[in-house]
């Protein structure tokens, strides 16, 4: 029992961060725009430091109101926006972001598949 116990706590502690990523617009009527969202485990704080699409040339999320560095505290979201004009037209564009944290860990996006067709962008960008 002792040792499943310690790999039950094991598995909880470990980083799941998620980066999701899906196309909307503003309701105040602008271009089509690419979110990515990064969504933080439920364990340890982590810290993003760059978020960019891995196309040729890349396109990194400068965004000034979703400055980076940002921290996430666990089961925190954070999310930033580009133009879809931006990005080059790519086939499969959802899984090419990219976040990259402070301890040199790499995160591949995939497309999120539950956003509902009204809403807010998560977090407040403001740290």
């Amino acid at each position: 029992m002792w040792l499943a116990t310690r790999a039950a706590d094991a598995f909880k502690s470990r980083r799941r961060v998620r980066a999701l990523v899906h196309r909307g617009v503003f309701q105040s009527g602008s271009a089509d725009q690419l979110f990515m969202k990064v969504v933080n485990g439920p364990s340890v704080d982590v810290e993003i430091t760059h978020i960019w699409f891995a196309t040729q040339p890349p396109v990194h999320l400068l965004n000034p109101h979703r400055p980076l560095p940002t921290r996430l505290r666990p089961s925190e979201t954070f999310e930033t926006w580009v133009a879809l004009a931006d990005v080059l037209n790519v086939e499969g564009v959802e899984r090419l972001g990219r976040v990259l944290l402070s301890d040199g860990k790499m995160i591949y996006s995939r497309l999120n598949k539950t956003v509902p067709p009204v809403g807010f962008v998560a977090g407040s960008g403001r740290r």
